[in-house]
């Protein structure tokens, strides 16, 4: 394998090679560019061909619909290429004259994402390395807005960087004219946890027509300045969905990439794209699911066997951020905007843990046991902590009713918060259960029967009204500046337990419908057992000390 490009190791005539090879295409420069200022190579796939083809079919006015939505997995560099390499690579045209000027705008759910991407182009820009080739200055230059001027001091270039939670207004993409002069970019407009609130799926979309279309410099029928959103998937009336449903009043060219390819995915692909998609996954690892093979889309990268352990974990998510095809959800009985947010627990009365047995049977593949631990506020609020899912027979869900108890027992003896009980259903798998621990007398069970007028849709209904109010809280995943949220703490500063439950949860409560049409309900079986018993009933409040 060659040496990583190195500036200082690069003669005269290397630094020309170098030069010629970035303005040939979108994907040498980032290739290029990547490896020169990361120290690293890029590892090209057959889908960053295809992205950067379309990119450089864009700015040659060859792209038809004009628009662009590239819809790719967790990982998949859409950001690295787009909002990152793009605008210098722009720029560089235009100071090679093979474009007049540019004004972009990038949009982004996180301020924090969204100004960290400007500043890493403002950067690329700014390195002696690009500018011993192509020389410029900036004029304003802050992170969330830097523009290049030429020599007469006129701006040629401008980039512009907001969150599409805050102001909108001030920033423009393109201009008048035939030529490619900038775009509007969308680059994971949607916050994933808001897509299961309706009324933050309206608002993000209204803005989109209200605002963010009004903001292109060219709104002519010819050749206006286009829109390019990249983003996973996360809700069948996403941006994505509805941008293609005619939400904008325009047409997209579209370009989806999931991550597990079968052969109708790479038949429907036009050449040279299968050729080079077959080429790239047809010696690797493969599964089977349903009769049907699939391979990776990034063998080097993504291993298959990671997949597909995903898709078995949490199938709303993969289907909808990896696979890029969103399953509707059909609840409306719960708003997950009800859950108060929390990073950091309050002083708590107790905790407790609540299970949901599965049938028994490990075959079944929609059915699960879950165990969530809770903990009640000194300020009368409930707050889910964790929540572990899984398939196991009698003799693994005892082990693993152990192991948790044991993992979620410690807490801080001078602010007290014992585990007081494991409330488990007393049916199917969790019979046994219970049976099981009884005799063992290690862990304090609490049987929760299931009658007459026990059924999910009255239990839901029972305890709506607490979520309503907001005395559930649930895990933040975001701090307000757009910060990813892995773990939660205790009062006294020590971890509680990580975010990934999170989520599925939401997703359950989001699909919970009174019909039962929907998928799982395992996770907020639980929750609606702890609303029940320990908000509305106050069962747990007599139960002493671990």
């Amino acid at each position: 394998m060659s040496e990583l490009l190195e500036w200082e190791n690069l003669d005269f005539p290397a630094r020309v090679a170098l030069k010629s090879k970035s303005e040939k295409s979108f994907l040498n420069f980032t290739r290029l560019w990547f490896e020169m200022l990361q120290g690293d190579r890029l590892l090209v796939n057959w889908h960053h061909r295809m992205m950067a083809s379309k990119i450089d079919d864009l700015l040659a006015n060859k792209l038809q619909p004009r628009n662009l939505i590239i819809n790719v997995p967790p990982g998949g560099t859409k950001t690295e290429f787009v909002s990152v390499h793009l605008p210098a690579y722009i720029n560089m045209l235009v100071q090679t004259e093979r474009l007049r000027r540019f004004r972009n705008l990038n949009i982004s759910f996180a301020d924090t994402l969204v100004k960290r991407n400007s500043r890493r182009t403002r950067d690329i820009i700014a390195s002696p390395e690009y500018q011993s080739l192509w020389p410029c200055r900036f004029g304003v230059n802050q992170a969330e807005e830097w523009e290049v001027v030429n020599g007469r001091g006129r701006t040629v270039g401008q980039t512009v960087s907001r969150s599409s939670g805050g102001q909108i207004t001030g920033g423009r993409a393109g201009y008048p004219g035939a030529d490619f002069s900038g775009f509007v970019c969308l680059d994971d407009y949607n916050k994933p946890e808001d897509m299961f609130s309706g009324t933050k799926r309206e608002n993000a979309n209204r803005l989109l027509v209200n605002t963010i279309r009004s903001r292109r410099g060219d709104k002519s029928k010819d050749h206006p300045t286009p829109f390019v959103s990249i983003q996973q998937r996360l809700h069948t009336d996403d941006a994505t969905g509805f941008m293609l449903a005619g939400g904008m009043g325009m047409d997209f060219h579209h370009v989806t990439i999931p991550a597990l390819v079968n052969e109708e995915y790479i038949d429907s692909l036009p050449e040279p794209w299968r050729s080079l998609c077959w080429f790239a996954v047809k010696d690797t690892e493969s599964v089977v699911v349903g009769g049907v093979r699939y391979w990776s889309y990034w063998p080097v990268n993504e291993y298959v066997g990671d997949l597909m352990r995903l898709w078995e974990r949490d199938e709303y998510t993969f289907m909808s951020q990896y696979m890029q095809r969103p399953r509707a959800l059909t609840g409306g009985l719960i708003d997950t905007d009800w859950f108060k947010r929390y990073s950091h627990l309050p002083q708590l009365t107790h905790r407790a843990v609540y299970v949901d047995t599965n049938s028994g049977k490990v075959e079944d593949f929609n059915d699960y046991t879950v165990f969530s631990l809770v903990g009640m506020g000194v300020d009368g609020n409930l707050y889910l902590i964790d929540s572990v899912r899984g398939k196991w027979d009698p003799e693994d869900l005892l082990k693993k009713a152990i192991e948790l108890w044991e993992k979620w027992k410690p807490f801080n003896r001078k602010k007290p918060a014992p585990l007081r009980h494991m409330g488990i259903e007393d049916k199917q798998a969790g019979q046994g259960l219970i049976t099981t621990l009884k005799k063992r007398k290690s862990i304090p069970v609490l049987e929760i029967p299931r009658g007459a007028g026990q059924n999910k849709l009255i239990r839901c209904l029972n305890t709506v009204p607490q979520m309503k109010i907001g005395k559930v809280f649930i895990p933040a995943l975001m701090t307000d500046d757009g910060q990813r949220i892995d773990q939660v703490y205790y009062e006294d500063g020590t971890v509680a337990a990580k975010t990934d439950w999170v989520m599925p949860a939401l997703a359950e409560c989001a699909d919970f419908s009174a019909d039962d049409s929907h998928k799982n309900d395992d996770i907020l079986d639980t929750f609606m057992d702890a609303i029940d018993i320990e908000l509305i009933s106050g069962a747990g409040a007599g139960w002493g000390w671990v």
